[in-house]
């Protein structure tokens, strides 16, 4: 791939040098090692734009949240009890 244009972004000091650190320690740039990340990110988001969610899982996973929030709910009633007793 080209690397024809830049991209200019602050960020602090710490996390600078452990880019610096990270990138000497595979023994490449610290440009080097964002455009890869930078590319991974990109590459993954395209992956997850084209795969479709499975709905069940999304149910049962809220069906789970809400199961939850009841048990939490019961037991700071319980608990609301226990102190005004």
């Amino acid at each position: 791939m080209k690397l024809d244009t830049q991209i200019n972004f602050r960020t602090s000091s710490e996390i600078k040098e452990e880019i610096e650190n990270i990138a000497k320690s595979k023994g490449v740039r610290p440009s080097q090692l964002l455009n890869e990340i930078v590319a991974d990110f990109v590459k993954r988001q395209e992956n997850t734009k084209s795969e479709k969610p499975d709905l069940d899982k999304v149910y049962e996973l809220l069906s789970r949240q809400g199961q939850r929030l009841e048990l939490l709910e019961r037991q700071q009633q319980e608990m609301a009890k226990k102190s005004a007793a």
